[in-house]
């Protein structure tokens, strides 16, 4: 990492950064990387706050796969589609309802577990 980026925030599969130089924020997320400029940034704050989880889960209950809620980046025919977990910390983090704590699911912790 070059000295002119800073961590903002940081979970177990993202990262957001901000860059002195360029003035972009980048949003890493598992395979998933967003450059924005602070407007740009403001705008998918906005656009993922108000994403209606159930919403979505209900329309799409019956689909076989995991991933359910949509988010639009844009082009006609291109969708990424992310779990409630994943939505969830998006939202963690680009600092939306920090208020809530949340504890670990069994998911969340990386331990090969052997029962004797």
């Amino acid at each position: 990492m070059c000295e002119s980026q800073k961590i903002l925030s940081q979970t177990k599969n993202g990262t957001l950064t901000f860059c002195n130089q360029s003035k972009l924020f980048q949003l890493v997320y598992n395979n998933l990387c967003f450059e924005l400029y602070e407007w740009e940034l403001d705008a998918f704050k906005c656009y993922v706050s108000q994403l209606d989880i159930t919403y979505w889960e209900k329309e799409f209950k019956n689909w076989i796969h995991e991933r359910k809620i949509p988010i639009s980046v844009g082009q006609k025919h291109f969708i990424i589609l992310v779990s409630k977990r994943e939505i969830l910390e998006i939202k963690r983090l680009l600092c939306i309802n920090l208020k809530q704590v949340e504890f670990l699911e069994y998911d969340d912790i990386n331990y090969r577990f052997i029962e004797n």
